[in-house]
């Protein structure tokens, strides 16, 4: 019972962060092109980002949890792989929010982080 809870939050948690991280690199897209998005972009963002930590946060915990359960054996290097690429994905969602305010910084960050986020979810399907 708690293996399907745990796996479930998993892939809320991957929802969650592929889907903000995808409408975060779309609006950033749209906001640099458009003045009028780019000034209410700040206000759209905010709930997004909060989106993308809680899908971190839910995959992070039933990470760790799902590794307590699971009984059948696992490819370790991909699992260390994904791993890491996780990490990248929270270090760098911390610089985008200490950068905040420098644009063109931003938009290249949301885009290796978009790539990590769709590199983890392929992952997924073989972990």
């Amino acid at each position: 019972m708690l293996l399907e809870i745990f796996n479930f939050l998993h892939f809320v948690g991957l929802a969650f962060g592929l889907g903000g991280a995808t409408i975060a690199a779309v609006i950033s897209s749209k906001a640099g092109k458009d003045k009028d998005i780019g000034k209410v972009a700040g206000k759209i963002m905010l709930p997004i980002i909060k989106l993308i930590w809680l899908g971190i946060i839910f995959l992070i915990v039933s990470g760790i949890a799902l590794s307590l359960f699971i009984k059948w054996s696992i490819n370790k290097q991909l699992l260390i792989i994904k791993h890491i690429l996780v990490a990248w994905i929270v270090i760098i969602g911390v610089v985008i929010g200490i950068r905040s305010k420098k644009k063109k910084d931003i938009r290249g960050l949301s885009k290796i982080n978009l790539i990590l986020w769709y590199a983890v979810t392929l992952m997924s399907a073989f972990v």
